[in-house]
């Protein structure tokens, strides 16, 4: 049942990038980021309230709070730093940057939860590493050398990812109430942020932009929302059947291979020797991280 979750947030996730990258075309700075992905978590919200209130009983503690909103604050660095990451690299190399996540969310389960890393897993972080180097190098060759922006936002976006799923696992640890109600928390708390955030730094002479880039965006975004959605709330369901070293290395082994798929036959991206060389040291790192 555990990997049926996990294949249906791969699904969603892989939907939201595709989607993600239509989106980037519109992100010229970090407001109009922070104001597409602020409408993003109030429809989220709204989803998450639905499914919250047909649940015969809503069980709330301090530490399922206390992880939602880390959630919450991850999931707003992630939504932004992401959408950003994608409009200036190559969809790939976003791809391949998120699996510094799964180091994250490993390492931080190793010392957490008390997980031993084998020789295996240490190699598998090793060629992590690698891949990420090579992708890089195939990035410079076809959309140009990262800026330091960008590899801000491709670092953030990675360590962010892996802060969230381990969010989630610290829940499922600790916590007694429902992924429903983890999911809820997750998006109130994020929108609270981005909303701040938004409300603080955005022009107040910049109405008219923000309802024009609304209409031109508010169906992608919706879709983006559902599959967001979809994509954590199945992704936190999954950790209450599988480990973290089960879970993540396959969602990503699997998150490679459609992100591959796309950028060639979607986004036109070249896909040359080198790239191939990268997501196969990838596709191995992560089975030796299982």
């Amino acid at each position: 049942m555990g990997y049926c979750f996990v294949f249906i947030s791969l699904l969603a996730g892989s939907t939201k990038g595709f989607l993600g990258k239509l989106l980037s075309k519109h992100t010229s700075n970090y407001n109009s980021s922070v104001f597409m992905n602020l409408i993003r978590m109030l429809i989220c919200i709204f989803i998450g309230f639905g499914i919250l209130i047909t649940e015969p009983a809503i069980k709330v503690d301090t530490s399922g709070i206390i992880f939602g909103v880390l959630a919450g604050i991850s999931i707003s660095v992630f939504v932004i730093t992401w959408l950003l990451a994608i409009k200036y690299g190559a969809f790939m190399l976003v791809s391949i940057a998120q699996m510094f996540g799964v180091i994250v969310t490993l390492l931080l389960s190793f010392i957490v939860f008390g997980e031993k890393a084998s020789a295996q897993q240490i190699l598998g972080v090793v060629l992590v590493v690698i891949a990420i180097l090579i992708m890089i190098s195939y990035n410079n060759t076809t959309k140009g050398k990262l800026t330091k922006t960008a590899s801000i936002c491709l670092f953030l976006c990675g360590l962010s990812s892996g802060l969230l799923d381990f969010s989630q696992k610290l829940f499922t640890h600790y916590s007694e109430g429902s992924v429903a109600l983890l999911n809820f928390i997750t998006y109130v708390s994020a929108t609270i942020l981005l909303g701040a955030y938004f409300i603080g730094f955005s022009r107040k002479d910049a109405s008219v932009q923000y309802k024009k880039l609304f209409k031109e965006t508010f169906l992608v975004i919706f879709a983006m929302s559902v599959c967001l959605f979809l994509n954590s709330y199945f992704k936190a369901l999954a950790t209450r059947y599988l480990s973290a070293t089960q879970i993540y290395p396959v969602y990503q082994s699997g998150g490679l291979i459609l992100s591959a798929l796309m950028s060639a036959i979607f986004f036109k991206e070249k896909i040359t020797k080198r790239c191939i060389l990268g997501m196969c040291i990838a596709f191995i790192a992560i089975l030796l991280l299982k």
